[in-house]
């Protein structure tokens, strides 16, 4: 059984994905690009692994773009038909998307 997927990791999982395939890249090159395990790059697409700062900072520096494009909501592209139909089940089981500043309390 798939476990279960955190709105944030499902946000960031489909944004690398969609800007990999956007620039023509398999998980082995990107993560090659990035300095990270190829196994761990799948697991980071499909929402399934909490992603350190760093890595997350390998990846938009491999992929020429800014952190705030990885985790930005509205780059998020599950719905989207060049999400493979396995990803598809599991971002739909988040309740609800991440949002921006809701999870951090100041207080």
């Amino acid at each position: 059984m798939p476990r279960s997927t955190n709105a944030l990791l499902a946000t960031i999982g489909a944004n690398l994905r969609a800007l990999r395939r956007e620039r023509g890249l398999s998980q082995e090159a990107l993560a090659d690009l990035a300095d990270i395990d190829r196994s761990y790059m799948s697991g980071v697409e499909r929402g399934l692994r909490n992603i350190s700062v760093l890595n997350l900072s390998r990846l938009a520096s491999a992929l020429d773009v800014s952190l705030i494009e990885l985790i930005d909501p509205a780059g998020d592209r599950a719905g989207t038909p060049d999400v493979p139909p396995a990803y598809r089940p599991a971002v739909a089981r988040v309740e609800e998307r991440w949002q921006p500043g809701r999870y951090l309390s100041l207080s």
